[in-house]
């Protein structure tokens, strides 16, 4: 089995800064330019498409994490992975206590789009923790 990346992780890296960058730029790019055009659409399977399309960036974001992962070096793996761990951990803690706390108590709803902001936070958070913590 040859477990020798193909490319360096420093090349990996540097791919995925741009894939993320690009990706979350077309994100933006997506929102403003379907903002603008639902404001003038009836309900229907047209704007139904239209509050869609903004997630395909986000599909080339995930993908281009999923290849940077499988070109990094063992402890980029390994933070990432923790810190996507504990992320996903911290966001059900919060996503659970919200929904009690909506259910139960009386609080207002929260739109679910908070849940992907709150993972991507702590993920950040977490990973610059880790990595500062290795060096």
């Amino acid at each position: 089995m040859n477990t020798k990346p193909r490319i360096s992780p420093e090349t990996a890296c540097k791919r995925y800064q741009w894939e993320m960058v690009a990706g979350m730029a077309l994100y933006a790019l997506f929102v403003w330019v379907c903002v603008q055009l639902l404001k003038h659409l009836p309900s229907g399977p047209v704007r139904i498409s239209l509050a869609l399309l903004p997630a395909l960036p986000v599909v080339w974001v995930i993908w281009a994490v999923v290849r940077y992962l499988k070109f990094a070096d063992e402890l980029q793996r390994r933070v990432h992975l923790e810190a996507l761990s504990i992320a996903a951990g911290v966001t059900a803690f919060l996503s659970l206590t919200y929904g009690l706390l909506e259910d139960l108590g009386g609080l207002p709803a929260v739109s679910a789009w908070w849940g992907f902001v709150i993972l991507d936070m702590v993920w950040a958070c977490t990973s610059f923790i880790l990595f500062r913590r290795y060096r």
